[in-house]
């Protein structure tokens, strides 16, 4: 083992933001997703003998679910990692409360992101550069991650390695990715809606219409790729009106969908912030499967975002602060004590 494993090793992966191409991403519609500055952060510990531990098991945390058990997709990316990179007998250390509120989940991506960070703190117990092993790193994760969800598109995963804007399309051959630059007239706000979602009960959902009525299915489909089309050629030439357009149609082909599966993909908060963004010239809609978490609103400038806000507060809704286009993977430095 490097000698880097007599230290305690840092990494961190920031979380995602869907912005476009939900549900249709699964049948090769292309979609965006952004990484964002809130993060997963793990550390390994060099284990002390003298405490009686010298098996490498994961350690409690405080940010894994119930503070002693970690996501599966991490144990198994850490599993992966150390086949590649070599075994570190290391504790395991896990914080990924930025991307929760208390005990529940924001729709951010945090086992994603909190896979790829374990992945990156292996790479660095090893002596590996983390920049440099960034396209590893992801596959790894994503590796990690099908075994647990195996029809996932890994937009998650990909933001979290590789950060900025990226855009994602799945295809029998694998995934195609390509990274986007960020549009500067695009101004970004998130809202919490207060519940959180399970994604998987959507997506089955979804399945369901798929199999007992393929022709709507579908139809809704195209309405979102169309959408999400429209949008990253909206954020590729830097033009906010024609994203806020897209957003908007965006908003609508979900909740249609949400009608035909059965299922609130678009919920009584997520519409509020839909109608609140609109009544700012912009325009909101769920990131993700929806049915919860967050959404996310456009707007052409800052005052009307900062309008947006106070709507929002004094409807209850929660604006949850972060950039969008944040680094991707990084080793991190230990902190600094005071």
């Amino acid at each position: 083992m490097d000698k880097n494993s007599l230290r305690r090793i840092h990494a961190s992966a920031p979380g995602k933001l869907m912005i476009s191409g939900e549900y249709a991403v699964l049948e090769g519609a292309s979609a965006l997703v952004a990484a964002v500055s809130r993060r997963a952060r793990v550390a390994l510990d060099p284990i002390d003998a003298s405490l009686g531990v010298a098996d490498g098991s994961p350690s409690a945390s405080s940010g894994s679910p119930d503070a002693t058990r970690f996501p599966p997709e991490v144990l198994l990316t850490r599993e992966k990692a150390e086949a590649l990179f070599g075994a570190v007998t290391m504790d395991l250390h896990l914080d990924v409360s930025s991307l929760r509120d208390g005990e529940r989940k924001l729709g951010l991506g945090s086992s994603a992101a909190a896979s790829v960070a374990t992945a990156a703190a292996v790479a660095a117990a090893q002596g590996r550069d983390v920049d440099a092993e960034r396209h590893e790193i992801l596959a790894l994760a994503l590796e990690g991650h099908r075994a647990v969800a195996p029809e996932g598109s890994g937009a998650d995963v990909i933001a979290s390695a590789l950060g900025g804007f990226v855009v994602v399309s799945k295809d029998d051959d694998g995934i195609d990715v390509e990274s986007i630059e960020p549009a500067p007239s695009f101004v970004w706000r998130v809202v919490w809606t207060g519940t959180p979602a399970r994604t998987s009960d959507f997506v089955r959902a979804v399945k369901t219409l798929a199999d007992s009525d393929r022709d709507r299915y579908e139809e809704s489909m195209s309405d979102i790729a169309d959408a999400s089309s429209a949008f990253i050629d909206a954020f590729a030439d830097d033009d906010v009106q024609a994203g806020i357009e897209a957003v908007r149609a965006h908003h609508e082909a979900l909740r249609t969908l949400g009608e035909k599966a059965g299922v609130p993909i678009v919920t009584p908060a997520l519409a509020q912030a839909a109608e609140l963004a609109v009544a700012e010239d912009g325009a909101a809609k769920p990131s993700g499967a929806g049915g919860g978490d967050v959404a996310v609103a456009l707007f052409a400038d800052e005052a009307s975002a900062l309008r947006f806000e106070t709507r929002c507060k004094l409807a209850g809704l929660v604006l949850v602060p972060m950039k969008l286009g944040a680094d991707g993977v990084r080793s991190e430095p230990p902190p600094v004590l005071s």
